[in-house]
Formats: structure tokens, C-alpha cells, sequence
């Protein structure tokens, strides 16, 4: 039993004995210059302890800025891409609002409504019948507006008033199937009834005289027969001539002079001089 303690006790005086002498050097070494090589060597040891200990964090800390910055520059890239789609949006718009307003300027000065009283109509709709020419106007009885009166954009004829109510219209346009105007040839003065055909761009007289003097790109205008629109308003131009079989008549396909397919804005002759 005794050999049990013994080396413990034999342990604890030799780590007594080495404390007492470690302090010994400790206080005869204290103000000498090894000691300052020591104090300063632990300083270092010390820094570079603290610093290694701190990588981690700074680590941790970098990498976390890094990501936030990156998330941040991201947030700013797309809300920059935001407000660029926004922007182009918007320019497609003023384009577009620019090339209608041009449109509105070349109608209010069109020599189309130089001697008659207008009103401008926005065209709201247009008939969902492939087969009829309609449109539906943003003005009616309560802007002056009547059945009959004629429908004009800045090149030449496009229809007349058929239905009117208190604050819309309904226009038919000379190209509907239902649709004649009475023409005249503003080279020659010869008179005839322009008819529609369906298509938007095009219409048709029938019967002429096969000796009737026609020439490719001639101007039919309003004649001012009926009284419903004014003479003197371009309806269409020659296109193409056909003689029937037997050489005794002549039809003359028109090219319509107003685009009846493009136009938001339009004009209604509420007045006009008599032809």
C-alpha cells in the first residue's frame, strides 16, 4: 500500500521544487535583457495567437460582406433592368403617341375640311363581320353628329354616318358591299357610281362606256349627285381598266384614296358648302 502513494507524493514535491525554481529564474532573470527577449517574444507569440484565433471570424465576416454585397449589387442590377424595361416601355408608348399625334396634326390641316365644319371622332371599334365595313365612332347626337354625314381622314372619303346615338356613331365606309358614292373623274369630268367590293383597299365602277376616256392613276373625286357628300373630296385613283365580253362596256377598278385600315382619328363633316 504504501508503493501506492509514495510516486504521488514524490510527483507533487518534484513539481514544487520546479515551480520554486521557475520562479527563481523568473525573479533573477526579470530586468535583465533576456527577459525583455522573452516578454517580447511572448508579445509576438501573443499577437499571433489572437490574430490566428480571429481568422475564422474574419472569415466568417468576409464571406458574409462578400455575399452581401453581392445580393445587394444583384438587387441593384434588377431593379436597374426594372426601370429599363420600364423606360423602353414607356418610349414605345411616346412613339406611338408621337406618330398619333402626327396623324391628328396632318388631319386638322388636311385641305380635306377646309370649307366645312368638323368634328374629329376617335375610332373605338371596328365591326367583328369580316364581311362588313364598319366602325364605331366616339361621337354622337350630343356632338352634333347625324345620320348621313360624311366621314373624312387626311387623305380623302372614308364612309358616312349610318346610326347615331346620343354619345357614339356607326360609319360605314365606302368599301362595304352596301356602299355607292357618286364620282367624277377629275381629269375628264365624267360622272359614275364607285362602288364598295369588300375589300378594304379597293373599289369598282361598272357600266362606263367602252369609249370612255379612263387613264391609269386618274383621280375620282366626290361629284356632289345626292347631296350627302360634298363634290370635290378624292374617293380613288385608277388602278386597272376591264372591257366586258362583247366590248360595250368598260369597269375601272379604284384604288381607295383614304387607308381605311390605319387611321384612329377621323374627321365628320357636320357642314359643307353646296356642291
Amino acid at each position: 500500500m504504501s508503493s501506492l502513494f509514495s510516486k504521488p507524493r514524490f510527483l507533487t514535491i518534484r513539481l514544487l521544487v520546479v515551480v520554486a525554481v521557475a520562479w527563481g529564474l523568473i525573479a533573477f532573470l526579470r530586468d535583465t535583457p533576456v527577459m525583455g527577449q522573452v516578454d517580447g517574444v511572448g508579445a509576438d507569440l501573443s499577437e499571433v495567437s489572437f490574430y490566428t484565433i480571429g481568422m475564422p471570424k474574419r472569415f466568417v465576416q468576409a464571406v458574409s460582406e462578400y455575399l452581401e454585397s453581392r445580393a445587394s449589387m444583384r438587387e441593384r442590377i434588377q431593379a436597374l433592368e426594372d426601370r429599363n424595361l420600364i423606360l423602353s416601355a414607356r418610349a414605345q408608348r411616346m412613339e406611338a403617341l408621337r406618330a398619333e399625334n402626327m396623324r391628328y396634326r396632318a388631319l386638322l390641316n388636311s385641305p380635306v375640311a377646309e370649307d366645312a365644319t368638323m368634328t374629329v371622332a376617335r375610332i373605338v371599334s371596328v365591326s367583328p363581320d369580316v364581311n362588313r365595313h364598319l366602325l364605331t365612332l366616339d361621337r354622337g347626337s350630343g356632338d352634333g353628329v347625324d345620320v348621313g354625314y360624311p366621314v373624312l381622314n387626311a387623305e380623302g372619303v372614308m364612309g358616312q354616318i349610318v346610326q347615331v346615338g346620343q354619345t357614339a356613331s356607326r360609319a360605314l365606309l365606302v368599301t362595304d358591299v352596301q356602299h355607292a358614292i357618286p364620282v367624277l373623274n377629275n381629269r375628264t369630268g365624267q360622272r359614275a357610281i364607285a362602288e364598295g367590293v369588300g375589300r378594304l383597299d379597293q373599289l369598282v365602277i361598272r357600266n362606263l362606256a367602252s369609249t370612255s376616256d379612263v387613264g391609269s392613276g386618274d383621280l375620282w373625286v366626290t361629284s356632289g349627285f345626292g347631296e350627302r357628300f360634298p363634290a370635290g373630296y378624292p374617293v380613288g385613283m385608277t388602278r386597272e381598266t376591264t372591257t366586258s365580253g362583247d366590248a360595250a362596256y368598260l369597269s375601272v377598278t379604284l384604288q381607295t384614296a383614304a387607308a381605311l385600315d390605319v387611321e384612329s382619328h377621323v374627321l365628320i363633316l357636320t357642314s359643307a358648302d353646296a356642291p
